[in-house]
């Protein structure tokens, strides 16, 4: 009897998580907004579904030499399930956002990464403006006016934009001469930084994610390296060293450091188990989807990816 009722309310569960996600049409479109108080212009890829209201806002940092195109595959699919996605371009992005563009140092991206924690001052004011650019946004995009809700506002990246994504969220990190330096953003409610790094690298120490209280998704894989060579332990620090309290790690198979993305892998599997858990966990904690929060927890998330990809959450 109890194994009958437990099927049943796993098949309750499973019914209604598949209608909550079912995907609507969504849209693309670049873009640049000023940033005034900077003078800077920034170029953002917009992704967005062309009905619902109370969206809402995503805010996607790219690695380092990437642009406003990295994830793309990813981030429509985050639209079609009423989400509002803004992919800035960084200036550290070849080339892109009005910059000059970026060069790797003498010593190659190891001594690329022993910097670059010292120029995070920008990427985190890229993010943070576009928290409140949704006046300039919709001016360009009309069809997004009173549709999104900035009461649910999210941050994402991958790499050198997982760092900027966890300062974002209130990890700290010892930057130049400032110790335990925080960016935290009271509007940010969860954060999903995607190949992050660990400890001993951009200031980053064991007591960095100490007080970290938001929600967060840490994304990994078996193949995935750090600038230093570090493996994939080490990609697991920031779940290790984070407070539990809505924190998830998901752990892929064959996954190496430009897989996660949906165009660097012939491994179909990996971009699967990264739309599957990114959108679970948005639903989570900016839909306020219990289902989602269930299917996390219990790893039922991952249960149609045959093996594929793990989940710890504590």
């Amino acid at each position: 009897m109890m194994k009958r009722t437990l099927a049943l309310l796993t098949a309750l569960l499973q019914a209604s998580f598949n209608v909550i996600n079912a995907a609507e049409p969504a849209r693309m479109a670049d873009l640049t907004l000023q940033d005034d108080k900077r003078g800077k212009e920034i170029e953002c890829r917009v992704h967005f579904p062309t009905a619902g209201d109370k969206l809402p806002l995503i805010i996607f940092s790219h690695g380092f030499g990437a642009d406003r195109t990295a994830f793309t595959p990813i981030a429509g699919h985050w639209a079609s399930h009423g989400y509002v996605v803004v992919h800035p371009s960084h200036l550290d992005g070849f080339g892109k956002s009005k910059g000059k563009g970026a060069a790797l140092p003498a010593g190659g991206l190891p001594a690329l990464m022993k910097n670059a924690a010292l120029k995070i001052e920008d990427r985190v004011g890229d993010v943070a403006f576009l928290f409140g650019s949704l006046e300039q946004l919709t001016a360009k995009l009309p069809a997004l006016r009173g549709r999104v809700d900035l009461t649910r506002i999210g941050v994402g990246g991958h790499s050198l934009g997982a760092y900027t994504t966890m300062l974002m969220g209130g990890v700290t990190a010892d930057i130049g001469d400032q110790k335990a330096r925080s960016a935290k953003d009271d509007r940010v409610r969860c954060i999903l930084p995607i190949s992050a790094q660990g400890t001993g690298q951009q200031g980053l120490t064991e007591a960095s994610w100490v007080n970290l209280k938001l929600p967060m998704m840490t994304i990994t894989g078996s193949l995935d390296k750090g600038a230093g060579g570090q493996g994939p332990d080490w990609k697991k620090e920031p779940f290790k060293f984070s407070p539990a309290g809505g924190k998830y790690l998901v752990f892929i198979e064959g996954a190496n450091h430009v897989s996660f993305g949906g165009t660097g892998s012939r491994d179909p599997g990996i971009a699967d188990a990264v739309r599957t858990s990114t959108l679970a966990f948005w639903n989570a904690y900016l839909k306020d989807d219990a289902a989602a929060k269930a299917s996390l927890k219990s790893g039922a998330v991952f249960d149609a990816l045959s093996g594929k990809a793990t989940i710890q959450s504590k």
